[in-house]
């Protein structure tokens, strides 16, 4: 609850005339996200015309991305960073926020903090006149509710509501979409970085937002034992059989062919049987190593994830035991930060997107 306060006195302080519907409002969108509104309308019809209206308005909000509480963002609708290009995917990254999520225990939760807020003088609201709206509100059914007149006539807002990886995953995205809409042939698309920076999860969210993609993973691709000499262990990503992955993905995607995929299993140290995976045009090849200058000459869009280390041993801590925490420490991180630093490889990214922020207690600016 320290961040959703944080959030709170954080908008309070950016739209002072905030009123007590667009306190609830906010913690509605953190509860439940945009749902409601997908189902409503056309996603995207609706984003059209919304658009058109905040560029007849002059829109010019101080803020692009606003942090609204539990993985969830205000994107506003500004006309000097967006296109009439991005809508489509914009209208695609909303409506892939839309899942259901939320319960009304845990809206009332929120509500409770905003009251007890407001109790503490912490926000600018009548405690009583807010515990009466409350009431109000509940008995109501608890309903998706609309900015107050005053807030729509002085701050005069146009934003969607998404996922908030979605909007630091933007320019990435937008990249991706530009080669679909403006080449022709096959499209490759390298992600490389640091472990824990969320390269998986970025090909994930791509693979869910455009059409005909294929999503392939490096750790497939780890050398066997057979092949693991110290000469070759010892050159920066050398335990990485680049051999196979030009021969078994990169070669039949620049052919357009289907790709005869064997996966190699680090835990039985043994290689899979050959699965037939249909050529599509749009191809994310992401983990580590996927940029070695090997390959590299295969991707139309290379791309490096990057997170803090403090933020990076965080992650790993979460999903990793105590034992192989200790390996990550002391041999894969050391092995990464190597063949990073001695290949040069984020400075031949065209895009670097560095998700710390992601795991920041503060909400962005």
């Amino acid at each position: 609850m320290n961040v959703l306060k944080n959030i709170l006195t954080l908008h309070a302080k950016r739209y002072p005339s905030m009123e007590l519907r667009d306190y609830v409002k906010l913690l509605y969108q953190s509860e439940f996200g945009p749902g409601h509104l997908v189902e409503a309308e056309d996603a995207l019809e609706a984003l059209q015309r919304e658009f058109a209206q905040a560029k007849e308005e002059g829109y010019t909000p101080e803020y692009a991305v606003e942090a609204i509480g539990d993985g969830l963002c205000r994107v506003h609708l500004d006309p000097r960073f967006i296109t009439g290009e991005d809508l489509p995917l914009l209208a695609r990254c909303f409506a892939h926020s839309a899942c259901p999520r939320g319960s009304e225990a845990g809206l009332w939760k929120k509500l409770g903090l905003l009251s007890g807020l407001a109790w503490a003088g912490t926000l600018p609201l009548e405690p009583q006149e807010l515990d009466l709206f409350l009431a109000l509100y509940e008995s109501g059914g608890c309903p998706p509710i609309h900015h107050s007149d005053g807030y729509r006539e002085l701050y005069r807002p146009h934003y969607r509501v998404m996922d908030r990886d979605l909007s630091l995953y933007a320019p990435a995205l937008r990249a991706v979409d530009a080669l679909l809409r403006n080449t022709q042939g096959p499209v490759i698309v390298a992600v490389d970085g640091r472990c824990a920076s969320g390269k998986t999860t970025f090909a994930q969210k791509a693979e869910a937002l455009f059409d005909e993609c294929n999503v392939f993973h490096m750790d497939d691709f780890f050398l066997p034992p057979e092949k693991r000499t110290q000469e070759r262990l010892s050159t920066p990503g050398g335990n990485v059989d680049y051999e196979r992955s030009a021969t078994e993905l990169f070669e039949p995607l620049r052919r357009e062919e289907a790709v005869a995929h064997r996966r190699f299993d680090c835990s039985t140290m043994t290689m899979g049987e050959p699965q037939g995976i249909p050529f599509r045009r749009l191809n994310i090849v992401e983990g580590s190593y996927a940029l070695h200058p090997v390959l590299s000459g295969y991707s139309q869009l290379r791309i490096f994830f990057t997170c803090s280390p403090e933020v990076q041993l965080a992650r790993l801590s979460r999903r990793e035991t105590p034992e192989s925490l200790e390996r990550f420490r002391k041999r894969w991180i050391p092995m990464e930060e190597n063949y990073f630093r001695s290949l040069s490889i984020q400075d031949r990214c065209d895009i670097v997107v560095d998700t710390s922020p992601l795991s920041s207690l503060e909400p962005e600016k």
